[in-house]
């Protein structure tokens, strides 16, 4: 197909927090790196390409490491500006999980 991605899948890349991959360019934050993610969080990501097919999805920081995790129902308000987390087809404020640990072991990406 005329308009489908040729260049290399990002699934299953190693990434490192704070390095940028060969042949890669950061574009947020315009230097520098992001603020370090703080344990006991869920965070989305979002990698964009050129030539390939980019990547998004959300990870749990835990003491350790970071954990893929899926969040079911929690979609944006928009994609810039004033970005708030809203319930997935309604405008109604996304309400997160009183147990978060419990969450992220009941939607963890195998």
């Amino acid at each position: 197909m005329k308009d489908s991605p040729s260049g290399a899948l990002v699934t299953g890349m190693d990434l490192a927090y704070g390095r940028v991959p060969k042949e890669y360019v950061q574009t947020f934050p315009s230097s520098g790196t992001a603020v370090s993610p703080a344990a006991g969080q869920v965070y989305a990501f979002f990698a964009e390409t050129t030539g390939a097919p980019g990547a998004d999805g959300f990870f749990y920081m835990d003491k350790n490491a970071p954990i893929l995790v899926n969040v079911p129902g929690l979609c944006q308000s928009a994609l810039v500006g004033d970005v708030k987390p809203v319930k997935c087809g309604t405008k109604e404020p996304y309400v997160e999980p009183k147990d978060l640990e419990k969450f992220v072991q009941e939607n963890r990406v195998r």
